[in-house]
Protein backbone atom coordinates (compact mmCIF):
# COMPACT_ATOMS: atom_id res chain seq x y z
CA UNK A 1 0.00 0.00 0.00
CA UNK A 2 1.04 3.80 -0.38
CA UNK A 3 0.33 4.86 2.72
CA UNK A 4 0.56 8.77 2.53
CA UNK A 5 2.53 9.53 5.88
CA UNK A 6 0.71 13.59 6.28
CA UNK A 7 -3.09 13.60 6.24
CA UNK A 8 -4.14 16.58 3.66
CA UNK A 9 -5.66 19.80 5.44
CA UNK A 10 -9.06 21.35 4.35
CA UNK A 11 -12.03 20.05 2.11
CA UNK A 12 -10.18 20.22 -1.35
CA UNK A 13 -7.04 18.67 -0.33
CA UNK A 14 -8.67 16.00 1.36
CA UNK A 15 -10.69 15.56 -1.15
CA UNK A 16 -7.94 15.15 -3.76
CA UNK A 17 -6.49 12.95 -1.38
CA UNK A 18 -9.23 10.68 -1.25
CA UNK A 19 -9.52 10.73 -5.46
CA UNK A 20 -5.37 10.13 -5.81
CA UNK A 21 -5.89 7.20 -2.84
CA UNK A 22 -9.49 5.85 -5.32
CA UNK A 23 -7.09 6.09 -8.71
CA UNK A 24 -4.98 3.91 -6.56
CA UNK A 25 -7.17 1.17 -5.70
CA UNK A 26 -9.11 1.11 -9.16
CA UNK A 27 -5.53 0.49 -11.02
CA UNK A 28 -4.68 -2.45 -7.98
CA UNK A 29 -8.75 -3.73 -8.22
CA UNK A 30 -10.59 -2.61 -10.54
CA UNK A 31 -14.05 -1.07 -10.06
CA UNK A 32 -15.11 -3.73 -8.40
CA UNK A 33 -12.80 -2.85 -5.97
CA UNK A 34 -13.76 0.75 -5.37
CA UNK A 35 -15.25 0.80 -2.00
CA UNK A 36 -15.35 4.01 0.47
CA UNK A 37 -13.25 1.34 2.98
CA UNK A 38 -10.82 0.63 0.71
CA UNK A 39 -10.24 4.25 -0.30
CA UNK A 40 -10.18 5.31 2.88
CA UNK A 41 -7.53 2.38 4.23
CA UNK A 42 -5.22 3.62 0.65
CA UNK A 43 -5.81 7.30 1.70
CA UNK A 44 -4.61 6.42 5.65
CA UNK A 45 -7.79 7.91 6.78
CA UNK A 46 -10.05 7.45 9.57
CA UNK A 47 -13.21 4.52 8.13
CA UNK A 48 -16.02 6.87 7.18
CA UNK A 49 -13.71 9.70 6.02
CA UNK A 50 -14.11 8.80 2.25
CA UNK A 51 -18.47 8.55 2.87
CA UNK A 52 -18.27 11.99 4.17
CA UNK A 53 -17.47 13.89 1.29
CA UNK A 54 -19.15 11.32 -1.36
CA UNK A 55 -22.19 9.55 0.07
CA UNK A 56 -22.39 7.03 -2.43
CA UNK A 57 -20.82 5.10 -4.83
CA UNK A 58 -22.18 7.12 -8.06
CA UNK A 59 -20.89 10.12 -6.35
CA UNK A 60 -17.72 8.45 -5.44
CA UNK A 61 -17.25 7.46 -9.62
CA UNK A 62 -18.69 10.95 -10.59
CA UNK A 63 -15.61 12.63 -8.30
CA UNK A 64 -13.56 10.23 -9.77
CA UNK A 65 -14.31 10.16 -13.24
CA UNK A 66 -14.51 14.53 -13.18
CA UNK A 67 -10.87 14.48 -11.19
CA UNK A 68 -9.42 12.03 -13.84
CA UNK A 69 -10.50 13.79 -16.78
CA UNK A 70 -9.49 17.27 -15.42
CA UNK A 71 -6.00 16.20 -14.68
CA UNK A 72 -5.63 14.55 -18.37
CA UNK A 73 -7.73 17.32 -20.24
CA UNK A 74 -4.91 19.51 -18.35
CA UNK A 75 -1.48 17.55 -18.87
CA UNK A 76 -2.68 17.85 -22.99
CA UNK A 77 -3.27 21.88 -22.82
CA UNK A 78 -0.42 22.39 -20.76
CA UNK A 79 1.68 20.30 -23.67
CA UNK A 80 -0.88 22.53 -26.19
CA UNK A 81 0.68 25.93 -24.88
CA UNK A 82 4.29 24.80 -24.72
CA UNK A 83 4.40 24.05 -28.69
CA UNK A 84 5.66 26.33 -30.86
CA UNK A 85 3.78 27.69 -33.41
CA UNK A 86 3.32 25.67 -36.46
CA UNK A 87 4.97 25.96 -39.72
CA UNK A 88 2.92 23.07 -40.86
CA UNK A 89 5.50 20.50 -39.47
CA UNK A 90 3.83 17.85 -36.95
CA UNK A 91 7.10 16.59 -35.79
CA UNK A 92 6.97 18.70 -32.69
CA UNK A 93 3.15 18.06 -31.71
CA UNK A 94 3.45 14.27 -32.60
CA UNK A 95 6.97 14.47 -30.40
CA UNK A 96 5.18 15.63 -27.62
CA UNK A 97 2.41 13.53 -27.53
CA UNK A 98 4.24 10.67 -27.51
CA UNK A 99 6.16 11.90 -24.64
CA UNK A 100 2.99 12.66 -22.65
CA UNK A 101 1.57 8.96 -23.16
CA UNK A 102 4.63 7.52 -22.19
CA UNK A 103 4.71 9.71 -19.19
CA UNK A 104 1.13 9.10 -18.28
CA UNK A 105 2.21 4.98 -18.80
CA UNK A 106 4.54 5.69 -15.35
CA UNK A 107 0.83 5.84 -13.92
CA UNK A 108 -0.41 2.60 -15.03
CA UNK A 109 -3.21 2.95 -12.42
CA UNK A 110 -4.22 6.02 -14.11
CA UNK A 111 -4.74 4.38 -17.42
CA UNK A 112 -6.45 1.49 -15.86
CA UNK A 113 -8.83 3.96 -14.00
CA UNK A 114 -9.05 6.35 -17.40
CA UNK A 115 -10.39 2.86 -19.18
CA UNK A 116 -12.64 1.83 -16.08
CA UNK A 117 -14.46 4.77 -15.52
CA UNK A 118 -14.89 5.20 -19.48
CA UNK A 119 -16.35 1.87 -20.08
CA UNK A 120 -18.50 2.29 -16.70
CA UNK A 121 -19.98 5.51 -18.03
CA UNK A 122 -22.02 3.41 -20.89
CA UNK A 123 -23.26 1.36 -18.57
CA UNK A 124 -23.72 4.09 -16.53
CA UNK A 125 -25.91 7.04 -18.03
CA UNK A 126 -25.08 9.35 -14.76
CA UNK A 127 -21.41 9.28 -15.78
CA UNK A 128 -22.00 10.23 -18.88
CA UNK A 129 -21.79 13.59 -18.93
CA UNK A 130 -18.49 13.43 -17.23
CA UNK A 131 -16.88 11.18 -19.69
CA UNK A 132 -18.33 12.93 -22.64
CA UNK A 133 -17.19 16.17 -21.00
CA UNK A 134 -13.61 14.72 -20.75
CA UNK A 135 -13.40 13.42 -24.30
CA UNK A 136 -15.22 16.70 -25.74
CA UNK A 137 -12.42 18.49 -23.76
CA UNK A 138 -9.24 16.58 -24.63
CA UNK A 139 -10.99 16.64 -28.24
CA UNK A 140 -11.14 20.19 -28.47
CA UNK A 141 -7.59 20.62 -26.98
CA UNK A 142 -6.00 18.49 -29.78
CA UNK A 143 -8.23 19.80 -32.17
CA UNK A 144 -6.72 23.30 -31.28
CA UNK A 145 -3.74 21.54 -32.25
CA UNK A 146 -4.54 20.57 -35.44
CA UNK A 147 -6.15 24.03 -36.61
CA UNK A 148 -2.45 25.19 -36.07
CA UNK A 149 -0.64 23.06 -38.29
CA UNK A 150 -3.57 23.53 -40.74
CA UNK A 151 -4.88 19.98 -41.73
CA UNK A 152 -8.23 19.64 -42.95
CA UNK A 153 -11.41 18.38 -40.66
CA UNK A 154 -9.29 19.24 -37.61
CA UNK A 155 -12.50 17.53 -35.40
CA UNK A 156 -12.39 14.83 -36.70
CA UNK A 157 -8.97 14.29 -36.60
CA UNK A 158 -8.96 14.93 -33.31
CA UNK A 159 -11.49 12.72 -32.58
CA UNK A 160 -9.34 9.76 -34.86
CA UNK A 161 -6.42 10.57 -32.57
CA UNK A 162 -7.94 10.48 -29.12
CA UNK A 163 -9.65 7.25 -29.80
CA UNK A 164 -6.44 6.12 -31.55
CA UNK A 165 -4.18 7.19 -28.43
CA UNK A 166 -6.54 5.85 -25.98
CA UNK A 167 -6.62 2.18 -27.72
CA UNK A 168 -2.80 2.11 -27.93
CA UNK A 169 -2.27 3.66 -23.83
CA UNK A 170 -4.35 0.61 -22.83
CA UNK A 171 -3.32 -1.96 -25.40
CA UNK A 172 0.40 -1.15 -23.67
CA UNK A 173 -0.65 -1.91 -20.29
CA UNK A 174 -0.06 -5.77 -19.61
CA UNK A 175 4.10 -4.99 -21.02
CA UNK A 176 6.57 -4.49 -18.89
CA UNK A 177 7.61 -0.97 -17.94
CA UNK A 178 10.32 -0.85 -20.60
CA UNK A 179 8.91 -2.52 -23.34
CA UNK A 180 5.62 -0.20 -22.85
CA UNK A 181 8.08 3.22 -23.65
CA UNK A 182 9.52 1.56 -26.40
CA UNK A 183 6.13 0.00 -28.02
CA UNK A 184 4.24 3.50 -27.33
CA UNK A 185 6.99 5.56 -28.54
CA UNK A 186 6.82 3.57 -31.84
CA UNK A 187 3.25 2.93 -32.11
CA UNK A 188 2.20 6.16 -31.61
CA UNK A 189 4.62 7.86 -33.29
CA UNK A 190 2.86 5.78 -36.29
CA UNK A 191 -0.51 6.55 -34.92
CA UNK A 192 -0.58 10.33 -34.59
CA UNK A 193 1.81 10.92 -37.60
CA UNK A 194 -0.62 9.56 -39.87
CA UNK A 195 -3.59 11.28 -38.56
CA UNK A 196 -2.69 14.49 -37.33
Amino acid sequence: MSRKSRRPEGTAARQAHLLESAITVVGRGGLRGLTHRAVDREADLPEGTCSVYFRTRLALLTALTAFVAQRLTDDVRRMGEALPESNGDPAPAIEATVELVVRWSGRPDLLITMTELYLESVRTPSLRSASGAWRDGLVGVVEELVQRSGKSDPRRRAQGIVASVEGVAVASLPLSARDRKTYLRDTLTLVVSSLA
